[in-house]
């Protein structure tokens, strides 16, 4: 690919030494100045794609800059990450910017300049709106995972920023699904004309088995337990639907002596730091993320991926599934798949959870107010009858003997 001899020692220091499927087709194109439309499933090498063209671009033409717009914070920090690693022999610089980091260390960074600035859109447009980032300098602009950044909901931020982006501009637009919500938008951003690539399968990867297990909601954990112990697993990353069921599951993992953290998007950004770097070291072997969370975990060497809850839809469930098996190594993936019938059958048990407040055990407020089912402990259908009031004839309050008898 005739790359500067400071690339090649940094991608030797990095231990990359052969290009994937991606970086062939897509470095040459970006040295080029193309304008891309790329679709590419997650684990494909496509940060460095972009990133090694990014940075041999700048070297050759000094008067220009790069904009890198990311869905989350994660993702952000690890695109900064890796492209400092490329661009360790020739010094660009390099700032990162997202929410949840405060303004003031990012105004600080900005201000002794920027060679590339990766943002997420929300905090980009604060900066631009305080006048700390002027986006009539930046005349390459890398939009990566975009389908994510329109579900995420980011279309007015990204609307935004790109009007004060020079007309004279080289748009990359990397994405894992190519619909027509993804091809307009291209067609606003990118000014002439664009190499559209399709690289690898829409479906999951070959070397990812996938099995599905249909199980009732009350035996899903007895199950993970048994998956867990099928191997001797590093990474195992688990997905839930919910924030609050992230937080349950991973302190009852815990309780089972597992070594098991959970990111959501309530946390701080210290706090998600630390799980995840806890995470990538090995110093957790399980971690339970929600959709919006994980969208910014990008570690190249999760073993097992667990869809404790489905995925809302079937690209929700690629993503998910594609964290695993990533740059040609194997994965597993299981499915969870709820049964309705056994669930139903189950509840017909003393011992199903919908029922354990009436024993005193678990949550003793009961099931959520206006789905409560059956009668209430030791009462019966004769109970619940209409009682006649004191005042109605034949009415009669039973409140034990008369005081004079008492008195006796």
């Amino acid at each position: 690919m005739a790359l500067n001899h400071k690339t090649i020692i940094a991608l030797e220091a990095l231990g990359y030494y052969k290009p994937t499927g991606v970086q062939e087709k897509v470095i040459p194109l970006i040295l080029q100045g193309e304008n891309l439309i790329v679709r590419s499933q997650t684990g494909t090498g496509k940060t460095a794609a972009f990133g090694i063209g990014l940075i041999e671009l700048l070297d050759a033409e000094r008067d220009k800059k790069a904009l890198v717009l990311a869905p989350t914070r994660e993702l952000a920090v690890q695109i900064s990450e890796e492209l400092k690693g490329i661009a360790k022999e020739h010094h660009h610089k390099i700032v990162v910017v997202y929410g949840g980091q405060k303004i003031d260390i990012q105004m600080r960074e900005l201000r002794k300049g920027v060679d590339i600035l990766i943002a997420t859109p929300g905090r980009l447009v604060d900066h631009s709106e305080r006048g700390t980032v002027d986006l009539t300098e930046y005349n390459i602009v890398v939009l990566d995972e975009a389908d994510e950044m329109l579900d995420m909901g980011f279309k007015d931020e990204m609307d935004k920023i790109m009007r004060h982006i020079p007309e004279q501009r080289i748009v990359l637009l990397f994405s894992a699904t190519l619909d027509e919500l993804i091809l307009e938008l291209a067609s606003h951003y990118i000014k002439g004309p664009a190499e559209t690539l399709e690289l690898g399968e829409k479906e999951r990867v070959q070397n990812i088995k996938e099995d599905f297990v249909q199980v009732s909601r009350r035996k899903k954990f007895s199950n993970l337990k048994r998956i867990l112990g099928q191997g001797e697993y590093k990474k195992v990353l688990i997905f839930m639907s919910t924030k609050r069921g992230v937080d349950y599951l991973y302190e009852r993992l815990k309780e089972s002596g597992y070594k098991a953290e959970g990111i959501h998007g309530d946390l701080s950004q210290a706090r998600r730091e630390r799980v995840m770097n806890s995470f990538k070291a090995g110093k957790t072997h399980i971690l339970v993320a929600s959709d919006v969370a994980a969208r910014g975990i990008h570690v190249e060497d999760i073993e097992l991926i667990v869809n404790y809850d489905e995925a809302q839809d079937a690209d929700t469930h690629l993503h998910r599934v594609g964290r695993t098996g990533r740059m040609g190594k194997e994965g597993r993936a299981v499915t969870f798949i709820e049964s309705g019938e056994e669930e139903d059958k189950d509840r017909n048990k003393e011992d199903h959870p919908d029922f354990r407040w009436m024993k005193g055990g678990g949550d003793m407020r009961g099931p959520p107010r206006g789905e409560r089912r059956g009668p209430r402990p030791g009462s019966s259908s004769r109970d619940r009858r209409k009682r006649p009031r004191a005042h109605e004839k034949g009415g009669r309050r039973n409140y034990g003997p008369a005081k004079k008898n008492r008195r006796r």
